[in-house]
């Protein structure tokens, strides 16, 4: 498999190249991941609403499309908008610091200073950078989950909307302090950090094979001599990757954030991640642990693309303006 990319040396004549700062990293992955958040944000609300709601509320991706605009109107698509705006900002800066970083250091234990990474070592890189992205991520979606969620107990009329009590990011982290204190911010943990690990990972791995097959394909040098086609398809292909890897566990994840808002009489509040398991096999077997998964590739190949394009431009026009 590894004759079908270009070969290490065929690489390294061109890796001389100058490369972007670590602060430039943190920089434009923030800018990079507001970019994403814009495009993705509306239809994560669609996802997270199918993922945590009983079947008969919405019957599919389009149903809840009508219901949200019909009880919320636009702004229903961006309810809990800022919590995640920052905490993709944030998210994404260490994604891509973090990724360079670990990379460095295997470039450092295996001495190779001048070569690119084989892929698993890419795949490695991508992974443990997720790891670290989840400690960062997890308070924020937290967070965006309960907003997103809240609402929809008013639908149909189940329940007053004068019930809701979130009325932004903030209040909702006022109540997660009072009530469970410092744990009660870091609550579904365990299944983020597995997620961003599996997620990152292939979203980083995804990105760089796409990336190298193209450039074998163009008969191109370097990454940089990619069009603007090119990393739009590597970045879709990148977002595609990371959510048909990680959903499973992303359910998972948004069912255990979200039970204190979606509780009923005899409901736990705090559910383990085996009980939270079962629970959705007993909703639907398997293909409950895809519900959502339709509108969620829809919005990961643009909203990916957007990311990354993102990125690699503002790297490619700070070196050119260093080598002015």
């Amino acid at each position: 498999m590894e004759a079908e990319f270009p070969t290490v040396s065929e690489i390294a004549k061109h890796d001389e190249r100058p490369r972007i700062s670590g602060f430039e990293d943190l920089a434009f992955g923030s800018l990079a991941g507001m970019a994403g958040k814009f495009v993705e944000y509306p239809f994560d609300t669609v996802k997270v609403r199918l993922q945590t709601s009983e079947s008969q509320v919405f019957s599919g991706t389009l149903d809840c499309l009508k219901q949200t605009w019909q009880n919320e109107g636009f702004r229903g698509f961006y309810r809990g908008l800022a919590s995640p705006l920052l905490g993709a900002m944030a998210e994404n800066a260490v994604a891509f610091y973090a990724y360079n970083r670990i990379q460095s250091i295997i470039r450092t234990a295996t001495n190779n200073t001048g070569s690119e990474l084989t892929l698993p070592q890419l795949f490695l890189s991508g992974g443990l950078s997720g790891t670290i992205c989840a400690f960062v991520i997890s308070p924020v979606e937290l967070v965006k989950c309960k907003l997103q969620v809240e609402n929809v107990q008013a639908y149909g009329g189940a329940a007053s909307t004068a019930n809701v009590k979130f009325t932004g990011p903030i209040s909702v982290v006022k109540h997660l302090l009072k009530t469970q204190g410092i744990a009660g911010i870091y609550k579904g943990i365990t299944p983020t950090v597995a997620r961003e690990t599996v997620g990152v990972g292939c979203w980083f791995g995804a990105y760089e094979v796409v990336v190298r097959q193209l450039m074998r394909s163009q008969n191109k040098a370097q990454k940089s001599d990619l069009g603007p086609g090119s990393i739009i398809l590597a970045g879709g292909c990148a977002g595609v990757a990371y959510n048909i890897s990680s959903y499973p566990i992303d359910v998972v994840k948004s069912f255990i954030q979200t039970a204190d808002v979606r509780a009923t009489a005899g409901a736990p509040e705090r559910p383990g991640i085996a009980s939270t398991i079962r629970t959705v096999y007993g909703r639907g077997g398997i293909r409950a642990f895809y519900r959502g998964l339709g509108i969620t590739l829809v919005r990961a190949f643009p909203a990916n693309a957007a990311m990354f394009m993102t990125y690699e431009y503002l790297s490619r026009l700070s070196i050119e303006l260093r080598q002015k």
